[in-house]
């Protein structure tokens, strides 16, 4: 039974996960798909250098709420309580079971984000999806990754060398926080998908032809 419930999760959160609201947004304002503009990746960020601020900050809020509702629906199909969804568990041995039960359908919702089933498998890097994961597991992580982001992009202009950063950062802040090494495994495990969906974006990062946020919009 409880096989059956983790599978249930699994399949729902890979098909919230593949709700891409770059996509849905770009083709639902602009009346074109992200994907045929700018860089080519269907994100937050390349929202942003095409569309502007708007249609970038309706992408983060859309992917951050589909893997809120996956962990929702988690939560009830586990019978676990649900005001720890938004809050951290009364001993550290159930926050542990807590975050593990998040970053279970997080992970396949981020799955979903980068291979969507409703966009023939193309989809973005993962990390606005990682982002709302992050939230609900620990803002306090949350906050110190953004502000970690930020400070990166404002000296790099490189939002993806932002994302990168964090990621790398993730699963270290994990270990500092629970010295627990399933969530520190499965925190590296996050940090291997959205570093391997940046993979262009290192070799030109090293190249020193990665787009920066001070670059002009593609027209």
């Amino acid at each position: 039974m409880i096989v059956a419930k983790f599978i249930a999760i699994a399949v729902i959160s890979y098909l919230l996960g593949s709700l891409n609201f770059s996509i849905i947004v770009s083709r639902a304002l602009a009346k074109r798909d992200i994907r045929e503009a700018g860089s080519g990746n269907a994100g937050a960020t390349n929202m942003l250098r095409t569309y502007g601020k708007k249609f970038a900050v309706f992408t983060m809020i859309g992917d951050i709420i589909k893997v809120a509702v996956a962990i929702l629906i988690a939560f009830v199909l586990l019978d676990a309580p649900l005001d720890l969804v938004f809050k951290f568990a009364d001993t550290k041995e159930a926050a542990v079971t807590i975050i593990q039960y998040k970053e279970f359908a997080g992970f396949f919702c981020v799955l979903g984000h980068i291979f969507p089933l409703y966009f023939k498998f193309k989809g973005g890097k993962g990390v606005a999806a990682c982002t709302g994961m992050v939230i609900l597991v620990d803002w306090r992580i949350a906050l110190i990754l953004f502000v970690i982001f930020v400070l990166v992009v404002l000296i790099s202009k490189m939002i993806s060398l932002g994302s990168i950063t964090i990621a790398v950062f993730y699963p270290l802040l994990i270990a500092v926080f629970y010295q627990n090494l399933i969530l520190f495994l499965i925190a590296v495990m996050f940090a291997a998908i959205v570093i391997v969906a940046h993979r262009k974006n290192i070799r030109r990062i090293v190249k020193g032809t990665e787009n920066k946020i001070s670059d002009k919009k593609s027209k």
